[in-house]
């Protein structure tokens, strides 16, 4: 049993707070940047207008980040459903309506992400969209701290498992590709 799973085969898993710190960072330096033009003896009205903007804009981006830093999200897993906390909100969903897990990767950006089909969802364009062009109707926008094929293999056992109604034996963590940011 890992450290990330407690008696009763719930799974968590953590989001990564590292990558917000280049977020942070860059809406520092920005945010600077539009405080100087503002309280610049140099500049004219339109160039303080746009400080203000730059302060405004990046100075939130600033505050978004500092607030995925401090609470990142997670996904906890357990044979019947799936909860995930995002940006201070919980999403549940029953892992008897969702398809098969599998990976899409993204051609314009190169990254790859978790799809999945949930019959909870209305049918609508942007659903049939989603599938045609990931083979899924959601996505996971995150791996929690393990590569991708893992979190699908993860799933799909945790998914298989609570349909077949094998509950007696917990759920295996020892193909997890484990990281530094898994707390």
């Amino acid at each position: 049993m890992s450290d990330d799973e407690d008696r009763d085969g719930l799974i968590v898993l953590r989001a990564s707070a590292g990558r917000w710190v280049w977020t942070l960072i860059g809406s520092l330096a920005f945010a600077m940047f539009g405080g100087a033009m503002i309280l610049s003896g140099r500049t004219g009205a339109v160039a303080k207008g746009i400080g203000v903007v730059l302060l405004a804009l990046f100075g939130f981006c600033a505050v978004v980040a500092l607030r995925e830093m401090r609470a990142p999200g997670s996904l906890m897993l357990s044979r019947h459903q799936m909860n995930i906390v995002s940006r201070g909100r919980l999403t549940t969903f029953a892992l008897a309506e969702c398809s098969r897990f599998s990976t899409w990767r993204n051609p314009s950006r190169g990254s790859t992400h978790v799809v999945f089909d949930y019959a909870g969802d209305p049918d609508t364009e942007v659903s049939r969209t989603n599938r045609r062009l990931m083979g899924g109707s959601r996505s996971l926008h995150e791996s929690y701290g393990v590569s991708t094929e893992s979190l699908v293999d993860l799933l799909n056992e945790a998914r298989t498992a609570g349909l077949s109604g094998d509950g007696d034996e917990a759920l295996g963590t020892d193909d997890l590709d484990e990281t530094d940011d898994l707390d």
